[in-house]
This record gives C-alpha cells, structure tokens and sequence, in this order.
C-alpha cells in the first residue's frame, strides 16, 4: 500500500512517498477520477492540486490502458489550473446526461468514449 501525505478532502495519499511508491509497480489499467476532463492536446484531467496531477500522470505512464471516470458534469470542465497529460488511447467512462456534443467532441479527439445508463449498463449493450 502506498503510504505519503494523506489527502483529507479524498482520503488518497499523495507527495514523494506515494511517487516512490508507484515508481516500482505496473498495472494493466488505472481507474481515475476528475474534477474536470477535457480534450485539450488529446486529454486532460483537471485537479485542484499539483500533487493529484502528478501523481495521476505517473499512473497513467506506468499503466496499460488509461480509464477516466467522470460524470458529465466534468466533461469540459476546467476550473482548476492543475492539469495531467493523458496518454493516447485513454478510455472516457460517463454518465447518459452527457450531451451529445460533448461526447462527439470527445470522440472527434480520438478518445475512446462509453457511457453507461442506469443499472451500470454501457448504452448500447
């Protein structure tokens, strides 16, 4: 278990032992969260904090298939100035309120794009 600063508002650690940490490990996929998601350069996930971004891009490097979990409304969103680079070929999973301009602009940065209705179900299933 990675051990660093604990992250009170998400109860996540975070900072230099939590990197360390992460530096030894791989995983077939990492499973993120957002404040905010965007398109910009292919994917980005905003964050109120420099330490979760970080700490998410390192996840996404050491990771073999990148899922983002963001409601729709986070889609676009970019209150916050922290920001991490997502690899290409990142999966977007998110809620049926998504507009359909949204998601097409989503899709139209070549990102992988499921939505999923009530029950859990992907729409389309």
């Amino acid at each position: 278990m990675p051990r660093g600063t604990l992250r009170q508002t998400s109860s996540g650690f975070v900072g230099p032992l939590t990197e360390a940490a992460l530096e030894r490990l791989t995983f077939d996929s990492v499973f993120l969260g957002a404040d905010g998601v965007t398109t910009v350069g292919g994917g980005e996930i905003c964050e109120a904090d420099l330490q979760q971004t970080r700490l998410k891009e390192l996840m996404c490097r050491r990771a073999d298939t990148v899922y983002v979990l963001a409601d729709s409304s986070k889609l676009g969103r970019e209150l916050f100035h922290a920001r991490a680079r997502l690899p290409r070929g990142w999966v977007l999973v998110t809620d049926s309120e998504a507009s359909v301009s949204s998601l097409a602009e989503f899709a139209a940065a070549d990102v992988d794009v499921r939505v999923v209705g009530a029950g859990g179900r992907l729409v389309g299933d």
